[in-house]
């Protein structure tokens, strides 16, 4: 929630109004432990701590997506890559990850 609520007004009712009804996952023991994980193994810089604990969430409720427009550290090939051999190890379960858009687009182009 604090980060849709940073940036330019309008865009910031827009987002807020969207999320409104949707429930909020709770901060967990087990997602800050496994958040921590991935800080130290998926190669991501310091800077990336509150992008793992995004991944963390998404692991630990076991959702089937987790959208974002971070192509950075979050719908990155590479990073992906990573997270399914960390998860392979640690038995975790991987969302599937990418931008809204991907999830949006038909296969037929359109």
């Amino acid at each position: 929630m604090d980060e849709i609520s940073v940036g330019d007004p309008d865009a910031v009712s827009r987002r807020l109004a969207f999320v409104a009804k949707l429930p909020i996952l709770g901060l967990t023991e087990e997602v800050e432990i496994l958040a921590k994980q991935y800080l130290n193994k998926l190669g991501l810089p310091r800077g990336a701590s509150l992008d793992v604990v995004h991944l963390a969430n998404a692991v630990i409720y076991e959702m089937d997506y987790l959208l974002t427009w971070n192509c950075v550290h979050l719908a990155n090939g590479l990073v992906i890559k990573r997270l399914q051999k960390v998860n392979a190890i640690l038995g975790r379960l991987n969302p599937i990850i990418g931008t809204p858009e991907e999830l949006l687009e038909s296969p037929e182009g359109g």
